[in-house]
């Protein structure tokens, strides 16, 4: 608010002193009237700086913006690789339960993916206020390196049509304008492990995950992010 309220201040005493020098020139006091012609003017160019200094870190803080969306943590379920995964989704109080969840439950493997479906706009969007819209899509379990076992993956449904969710979402939050800039798939994947804990966040673009506690920091350092156009889905 301050970056509105100094140019502001600043214009108006600008454009004061401006007119109050132009009538003393005016009235031939051309040395007072300069001087206060020449003061309002570097007020009014002090406004523009601020002004200016202003937008960009707007500017700035519109493309950087990320909200949360879960937090997924992991326990150990009482045998090698397995693990019990608690994900609590923003908004909520209580880890995800009951029909359909019962795989987070026992989730093999030694690390984790989160999918979602992600409708981006461009730029100027992101500035008048539009922010990525996502689905999420599915939570699965995976191993980092081939044991040459025949293991299955351990998938988790986190919306039954995440694909025509995006599409209502694209409708609902654009479409109709041509502000969107594409439509495609994100995922983010980290390693399992007993005590480990993730937040999750949706960027102007992407999801990324972030250690939630000191035990994630130490196993992982930085967490790794992938972005995934998906070519069909982007045409429709």
């Amino acid at each position: 608010m301050i970056w509105w309220i100094l140019p502001a201040i600043s214009g108006v005493i600008g454009l004061m002193l401006s007119f109050a020098g132009l009538g003393r020139v005016f009235n031939l006091q051309v040395v007072s009237g300069g001087a206060r012609v020449f003061f309002g003017l570097g007020f009014l160019g002090l406004a523009g700086i601020v002004t200016l200094a202003g937008l960009n870190l707007q500017t700035y803080k519109r493309l950087i913006y990320e909200r949360p969306v879960a937090n997924i943590s992991f326990e150990d379920a009482g045998e090698p690789g397995l693990y019990r995964a608690l994900v609590v989704l923003e908004g909520d109080t209580e880890p995800l339960a009951g029909p359909g969840f019962e795989s987070l439950q026992r989730m093999r493997g030694d690390e984790w993916s989160l999918g979602a479906r992600v409708i981006k706009f461009k730029s100027l969007a992101n500035m008048l206020g539009y922010d990525a819209v996502y689905k999420l899509d599915r939570l699965q379990t995976g191993f980092e390196e081939d044991t040459g076992e025949n293991v299955s993956r351990v998938v988790v449904r986190l919306n039954e049509d995440p694909s025509k969710l995006a599409r209502q979402a694209l409708q609902a939050h654009g479409n109709k304008v041509g502000i969107q800039d594409a439509h495609y798939g994100s995922a983010v994947y980290n390693p399992m492990g007993d005590g480990l804990s993730y937040d999750i966040y949706m960027t102007q673009d992407a999801l990324i995950a972030r250690s939630a506690n000191a035990a994630t920091r130490a196993r992982i350092g930085e967490p790794v992010t992938v972005a995934r156009p998906d070519t069909d889905e982007s045409q429709q």
